[in-house]
């Protein structure tokens, strides 16, 4: 049964992205974004005070400091550098990207909180970052991505690493599940702004293209695929840490399948370098994992 929701997890988890090439057809991705957090605080905030109600209650001032925080580094800043890559770089690259973030999170910790680095880890990172640099060089130059748009994305998860140090420096009293409505919440609200003020590039077509991938972006993706996350943390956040690095290859072989993304030898080289390089480099961190 692990196994099942294990690889259930990981399928989910890995389509965000091409879910979110379709929907951006139909809406701006800013859009879509605030539409699609406000959507789903509201669900997990209205299960966690009318289901949960023994275990949740309101954070104090303290929490809601560090929450704002957090909503604005693992959401916001996170979201918005994904949402720049998402017009400009191809489904498949933005998937083997996304597996910087515990690669990144190891040279943060070395640098921020002195954790020395291994030998295992500093081969791991120069494996998977060597594969990155591969699978990206044909989608630069063939125009399937911009420089632009993977500094972008680039930034987003150095922020969302930010945030996983954060909040391994915090003592919030509340669960990780809690930790995530509220931070889900503030983070999506401050999308508000951002959409104010990016009104002059809004646009929305309520058509099947836009209900069916918001719907599987809302309940697949960030519903249900984050309480089989949870489910398998507590059951061993070993194996789920496996699962995790499992997206990155699945999200590839989705854009080429999918999304009909042509396949290279450097793509197929460069996301197994990635991969390799992400097992070599393993390691217990603390992380919180948000919604893509």
């Amino acid at each position: 049964m692990e196994i099942i929701e294990g690889l259930l997890f990981s399928i989910l988890w890995a389509s965000a992205t091409v879910a979110t090439k379709f929907a951006v057809h139909s809406v701006d991705p800013f859009l879509l974004t605030l539409l699609r957090f406000l959507v789903v605080a509201a669900v997990l905030q209205g299960f966690s005070f009318i289901f949960k109600r023994s275990s949740s209650r309101i954070p104090t001032r303290q929490e809601f400091k560090q929450l704002f925080i957090l909503g604005v580094l693992n959401v916001t800043v996170y979201m918005s550098g994904y949402l720049i890559a998402i017009k400009t770089v191809s489904a498949g690259l933005i998937s083997l990207f996304s597996a910087t973030n515990p690669l990144i999170l190891i040279l943060l910790s070395a640098l921020l909180l002195k954790k020395k680095l291994t030998a295992n880890q500093a081969i791991g990172v120069v494996i998977a970052f060597a594969g990155l640099i591969l699978a990206a060089i044909p989608n630069l130059k063939n125009s399937h991505a911009t420089v632009w748009g993977l500094i972008a994305f680039v930034a987003g998860i150095t922020s969302l690493s930010f945030g996983s140090i954060y909040f391994s420096k915090t003592n919030i009293q509340l669960s990780k599940m809690s930790v995530n409505t509220w931070q889900i919440t503030i983070g999506g609200l401050l999308f508000i702004p951002i959409v104010a003020l990016n009104s002059g590039n809004n646009y929305l077509h309520t058509d099947l293209n836009f209900f069916l991938s918001f719907a599987w972006l809302v309940i697949p993706v960030t519903i249900i695929a984050y309480a089989l996350w949870l489910k398998l943390l507590h059951a061993d956040p070993v194996k789920a840490g496996i699962w995790l690095f499992l997206t990155p290859a699945l999200g590839y072989i989705m854009a080429v399948l999918i999304m009909h993304e042509k396949i290279t030898v450097y793509g197929v080289c460069g996301a197994a370098l990635v991969i390799t390089g992400l097992l070599y480099s393993r390691r217990k961190v603390k992380v919180l994992l948000v919604a893509d």
